[in-house]
Order: C-alpha cells, then structure tokens, then sequence
C-alpha cells in the first residue's frame, strides 16, 4: 500500500492495481471505456484522463502508474471539460438508438454521457450509416454504434486466442470488422457482446426479447462447467431470461462462456413437475408409498449423479439416506471427466460440465466409481438405485428398482420404474464448490411450483416417512 492524493485529500490504495480500480475503492470514480482489468492497456478512449501534480497536460488514468507521493485531479475544470470533449467526439456520428437498443439501461455509453457529458451536440453534419453486419453465427455488429475502444479486439487475442477482428481505415472511417472472410465460431461470442460498452455488438439469441429494467436479479453461479463462474440471473414472468457476467475480481473472474450463459431453456421448458411410474404421468401419493415399501425390502440402495446438487442437498441427501435403515452407496461421478485432474477445454470452459463435483467429493458422496455400482446393481446385489438428474447408464441391466430425480422430462425418466419432480438450481438458494476448491452461494431466481421438492427435501420426506411407519409399528405391537 502507498499514500497518494486524491484532489488534495490522501488515500492509501494498492500500488499492485490500475489507477483506476485503485482509486474506486476509495469511492473515486474516474469514467472509462477501452479500459478492463484483465485486458492490456491502449489508452485509445481518451475518456479516463485526469491531471497529475507537476505534468502539464492532462493524462490517462488508465496507464498512469501508481507510486508513493502521486498526486492527482479528477474533477478539475481542464478535467472536466476535456472528458466533455471526449464525450463530444465520441457521440458526433453516434446514433440516437437508446430507444430501440438492446443495450440501454446497462450501456457505458449512456452512464459516461449523462456524468461526463455536456448535454449538447454542436455536430451538424449528417452522420455517418454504415449497415450492420452479421459477423459471427450469434453475432452482429452495429458499425454505428462502435466507439473503437479495440476492447473486443483485445479480447479475442488476449484471451480466446483468435483473431477474427481487426481495426480497418482510419479516422473517421474506422470501423471494427472481420480480419478474414470466415464468421467468428468460438465459444465467447456473448463474452464480446458484454464487453462492449454500447450497443455495437449484439446476440441473436437475446436481441429485443426484453428491457433490462423488467428483470428481476439474483447473483448466482454458472451451472454449465467445474469452473464455477459468477453470473447474475435476468428473470421476468418467473422465466429465466439471461445470464450476465457478474465480475468477481478476487476470482478473476470477468466473463462467461456460451455453453454456460445461454443454456437456459430447459429452466423454462419440458419441466417435469409430475411424478411418473413406468413412463407415465402419477401421484406423490401413489408414487411414494411404492418406494417406500421398497426400501424396506432392499439389500443394498445406491444414489448416483448429484454432481448437479448443491452442497446443502448432498449433506442432507447423506443425512436422511442414512436414518433409512438400510447400506447405502453414494457416487456423484457418472462421467470420465469427473475421475480425471481439471482439463481445459479453452480459457474458462473444463471438461466436466457438472458445476459441483468438488462439492460432492468434499463432502463424501463418491465411493469405488460408477463402475462398480453398475456391476453390483447388475448381478442383484443393489436392488434400489437412486438417479439424481442424470441418464441411467447404458449398461444398466439389472431387475432392480430405479427412481429418477429430475427437474426435465427425459428418456431417463420415462425409462426409470419411477420418477420425481425436483427444484432446479435456480429455485432454491444453496452453494456449490468449484475446481479450485472455491465454495460460492447462489440465491433463488425462479419461484418453484408450489409443493416441488428439492432432492435434499424428497429424501427427508422418505426417512421421515419410514421413521413414521417405525412408530406406529412399535406402537401397534
């Protein structure tokens, strides 16, 4: 930590951090575009400059290093006219598309304008109108809104390791566009979108299906890999919308893949809110008592999956397993991924594409693997097999019982002798451990049905089921 001042009053911030971040942490807000804190520093914006004590011309915050005895002005009048400036070149050919733009509510653009800017444009020449072009299979590009903060650029390089983009022309004809004739692929197309500070690149799967300001928000955790990314969850009509990035910068976490932020369908979709006996719709009330005389005949039970289920639901999944009265096996690893050391598939997205399988081996739901499960299941020795949101396994083959918990309507559940309508992730508010070992909460975003259990909760209503049983049994005798 070092001493720097802050028009005039002295802070003690980090000299390891960018200016930027340093200063915001003792509530200074120096506006910004081109800058992130996990990108290379450009200085092209312009919009971040500020004074320095014993420099004669106004610099940018963003590359400016901090060290003992700095002094600097942030809201001086040179300052403030210069970011004013700024804002007025940056909006002479900028369009007035708030109205219609995806972005509005939640642009840079828009905050930096109404805080930084004048209020007036004295441009008075026709702007420029470029058409927009599709530059990836979810992506567009609005030439007219881009600023050329080159953050997109950056990111592709810096971190997915492509070059799609490049910048072409210059001054007043620059644009961003493709570097070669291919549409961008990768897995990170929604990263570009959010990156962007303003509306110039957009995704299909999310262009004009609501305003930021209907949804309702709930910080959570990506569900798509072992990664664990921090997400906030858009919510309107108790559908889930969207996941945006929520920035974490303890985790150097900034971004989301696009396995994980747009796989939200089945949140919304072919929800199995019904319990099913032999590929048919049911009732708890007939479905239950099934499974229950069930475990009382059982030699050997085994619950596998899980790896989807919060830590709160394995523990209590665990907890009331044990009270049945019966040897029970747990094995949350049903895939070879999950037996092996993190793989990496690109810079965020692992192999494993269960977000708790750290979770499910710290607390000790796993045993010899999946294999050997399988096999005792097979020749009879396991007679009741539990399935928590997963396939049943290919070589399963055995005369035994399966129960199938699930939040979708799949082949499994319509393969399985019984199935069990539960609380997706997003119902209920729990946590789940990621690879590095990292335990995250995430809230309820979604309002369950009414009387949906959670696994954790279905298995309590099993041992407090028997227990009752137990007791009127000692009773009656």
């Amino acid at each position: 930590m070092v001493k720097i001042k802050i028009d005039g009053i002295e802070h003690q911030v980090d000299e390891k951090k960018n200016l930027i971040d340093a200063v915001k942490e003792v509530n200074v807000n120096i506006p910004y575009f081109c800058y992130h804190p996990s990108l290379s520093i450009v200085g092209m914006c312009r919009m971040c400059l500020i004074e320095i004590e014993g420099v004669p011309k106004v610099q940018a915050a963003c590359n400016t290093p901090i060290k003992e005895g700095l002094s600097i002005i942030t809201k001086s009048k040179r300052v403030i006219e210069a970011r004013e400036g700024t804002m007025e070149f940056l909006l002479a050919n900028h369009p007035l598309d708030c109205p219609v733009c995806d972005k509005a509510g939640e642009c840079d653009l828009q905050d930096n304008a109404f805080s930084a800017g004048k209020g007036v444009s004295r441009f008075e020449f026709q702007k420029r109108n470029i058409p927009q072009e599709e530059i990836g299979d979810n992506l567009m590009i609005n030439h007219n809104r881009c600023i050329v903060c080159f953050r997109c650029v950056r990111f592709e390089e810096e971190l997915v390791g492509e070059a799609n983009l490049g910048l072409f022309q210059r001054g007043y004809h620059s644009i961003i566009g493709l570097a070669n004739e291919k549409t961008i692929k990768h897995n990170y197309q929604g990263a570009l979108s959010d990156i962007c500070p303003t509306g110039a690149l957009l995704n299909h799967k999310t262009l004009f299906k609501s305003r930021v300001w209907w949804y309702k928000t709930a910080d959570s955790i990506c569900h798509g890999c072992s990664t664990g990314c921090n997400t906030q969850t858009n919510v309107r009509d108790n559908k889930m919308f969207r996941y945006m990035t929520r920035e974490n910068p303890e985790q150097k976490m900034y971004f989301l893949c696009d396995k994980g932020r747009f796989d939200v369908n089945w949140l919304n979709e072919n929800r199995l809110f019904a319990y099913y006996e032999k590929g048919l719709p049911s009732e708890s009330s007939k479905v239950v008592p099934q499974i229950l005389e069930k475990i009382k005949s059982a030699k050997k039970i085994a619950v596998i999956g899980g790896a989807s289920e919060s830590n709160e639901n394995l523990g209590l999944i665990m907890d009331e397993g044990n009270k049945l009265g019966k040897q029970i096996q747990y094995e949350a690893r049903v895939l070879p991924p999950q037996y092996e050391p993190t793989k990496q598939v690109d810079f965020l997205l692992t192999a494993d594409e269960h977000p708790n399988t750290k979770g499910a081996t710290d607390v000790g739901f796993v045993l010899n693997g999946i294999d050997s499960i399988v096999k005792d299941f097979n020749s009879g020795e396991i007679d009741l097999l539990f399935i928590l949101k997963e396939d049943i396994p290919k070589n399963l083959n055995g005369k035994g019982l399966i129960v199938v918990l699930h939040t979708n309507i799949t082949t499994s559940v319509k393969d399985a002798d019984f199935a069990v309508p539960i609380k997706s992730f997003a119902e209920q508010s729990g946590t789940f451990t990621n690879k590095n070992g990292v335990k995250q909460k995430f809230e309820m975003a979604m309002v369950p049905l009414q009387g949906l259990p959670s696994s954790g909760d279905f298995f309590k209503r099993l041992s407090l089921e028997i227990s009752l049983k137990l007791e009127a049994a000692v009773g009656n005798n």
